[in-house]
């Protein structure tokens, strides 16, 4: 079973000043409690206002391990003997001042200064400990200080939860995609997740299995979300929904968080289908990561995206296909995988795959055909075994080149790590750094949480890479790109 996120609450004061009078402590918890009633946290306060190192040992034995992150809030002005404790607790902290009421004369609390002074004590004398701060400022109740905070709670539930996670990794990747071959033990070293394999003829098994009603009535909703279908074998509604059920069943009965399936080449030698249909009504339909061509770091890319997000639709696992220098504009595109909620107003058609089969008298069904509705998105990848983490954030539009066929969008105005970059200085800094060619992609811009996400664990971020004509020695260290 998993643990949801917990968060301490401490207050801290010392006696010439009026935290207590003004109910600083006891106010700010209120608040953080209507704040997180929406979220699978559980909030855990020191139930006194901290005045003596003495209380400090005190709440840190009330704390320790027992809490994923500790928000110290100093009430009025502290003492630096009081935050030593606190900081034997967890390697994460939010350092969290409030202003004074009044505006001049006497100050009553002084709490902005002991922040700065807590901070400094924490990045210069307890350095070796390196603890990850962030600091917050103003009163509960306030936009300043729930925005800034709820980017944290987001990229923290997402960290636990992908910290948790199991990835079942069902079939392998597709032929001669070696970039996408992963370490399993980095990978929990790194993020947490675990990854458990099985093969596509256990799914196929599974699939043959189904009631053939349970199987039609499945087809009259996919049917009936088409705006058009195109399918050469009318069995192939049968399979792919039957290779749906199989790929749920599966999930339930190993508890995975999300799947990474090899697509090509075993589901045509062993049940002559293409199975995108299937992936993609599991992420409309069930909210469920399914990445294709067996790409693990692409499920916990997705799955990363769908925990920020804290949508009931899954997001979707893409290429880049190609770009548009005159509209500084990118083409993101698959074969046929992404969840219906993505598509304008034309909708999803279901058809036969674009490229599977192709120039022979072979065709395989059902993948989807649809041009994606205008929306901002988040794009983002866990690459190098979950070390580095690749952040955009664009606008996808209405372009009148409808792009290939498939399941795709142009991509605008795109943003890495919430820095404008250019269509091909984007493309450049993915080849140096040997990207492993697939993106998650998300509704919405999650990339503050995201960034945040990195920085509570360690990961490195993309830098830019400007497009030249010649080719630098650092060129071929492309971890130097790397911070």
């Amino acid at each position: 079973m998993k643990k949801t996120l917990t968060i301490g609450y401490a207050a801290t004061a010392i006696s010439p000043y009026y935290s207590e009078e003004q109910q600083v402590r006891k106010k700010s918890e209120e608040h953080l409690k209507i704040i997180l009633k929406n979220f699978d946290v559980e909030l855990m306060s020191f139930q006194k206002t901290i005045f003596s190192k003495e209380d400090s040992i005190e709440a840190g034995k009330f704390f320790k391990n027992k809490i994923d992150f500790l928000l110290l809030q100093t009430s009025s002005c502290s003492a630096g003997e009081q935050l030593y404790p606190l900081c034997d607790i967890v390697n994460k902290m939010g350092l969290w001042a409030v202003p004074d009421n009044e505006k001049e004369g006497d100050v009553k609390l002084h709490s902005l200064v002991s922040v700065s002074h807590y901070l400094g004590i924490i990045k210069k004398i307890l350095y070796e400990k390196k603890i990850k701060t962030k600091w917050f400022y103003n009163y509960g109740n306030t936009n300043e200080f729930k925005n800034k905070f709820l980017i944290t709670i987001k990229s923290l539930i997402a960290q636990k939860k992908l910290s948790q996670s199991k990835i079942g990794f069902i079939g392998g990747i597709s032929p001669g995609f070696d970039n996408m071959i992963v370490d399993k033990e980095k990978i929990k070293k790194n993020i947490g997740s675990k990854i458990e394999e099985a093969t596509i003829k256990e799914l196929i098994d599974k699939a043959k299995n189904f009631n053939q009603t349970k199987i039609d009535n499945e087809i009259k909703k996919i049917k009936n979300a088409a705006s058009k279908i195109e399918v050469s074998n009318e069995d192939s509604f049968n399979r792919v929904t039957r290779v749906y059920f199989a790929l749920k069943q599966m999930k339930e009965e190993n508890n995975w968080d999300a799947l990474a399936v090899q697509c090509w080449s075993q589901f045509q030698e062993l049940y002559d289908i293409a199975p995108c249909m299937a992936y993609g009504w599991m992420g409309s339909e069930d909210g469920v990561a399914v990445s294709c061509e067996g790409d693990v770091q692409g499920a916990l890319s997705m799955l990363l995206l769908n925990y920020i997000e804290g949508s009931k639709k899954s997001s979707t696992l893409l290429d880049l296909a190609t770009f548009d220098t005159d509209a500084n504009a990118v083409l993101m595109w698959h074969c046929g995988v992404s969840p219906r909620h993505f598509a304008n107003k034309d909708g999803i058609k279901w058809v036969d795959h674009s490229t599977l089969g192709r120039k022979t008298d072979k065709k395989y069904g059902i993948a989807g055909d649809q041009v994606f509705k205008s929306q901002s998105s988040t794009t983002t990848y866990l690459g190098n075994n979950g070390e580095r983490l690749l952040i955009l954030n664009s606008e996808i539009f209405n372009h009148t080149n409808k792009g290939y066929d498939g399941t795709r969008g142009w991509f605008k105005e795109t943003k890495l790590n919430r820095k404008k970059i250019s269509a091909e200085n984007l493309i450049n800094t993915l080849n140096i750094i040997g990207h492993e060619h697939h993106y998650a992609v998300g509704q919405g811009d999650q990339s503050k949480e995201l960034i945040e996400f990195a920085a509570w664990n360690d990961l490195k971020l993309v830098d830019e890479i400007p497009l030249v004509d010649y080719i630098s020695p650092k060129d071929n260290e492309s971890n130097n790109y790397i911070i």
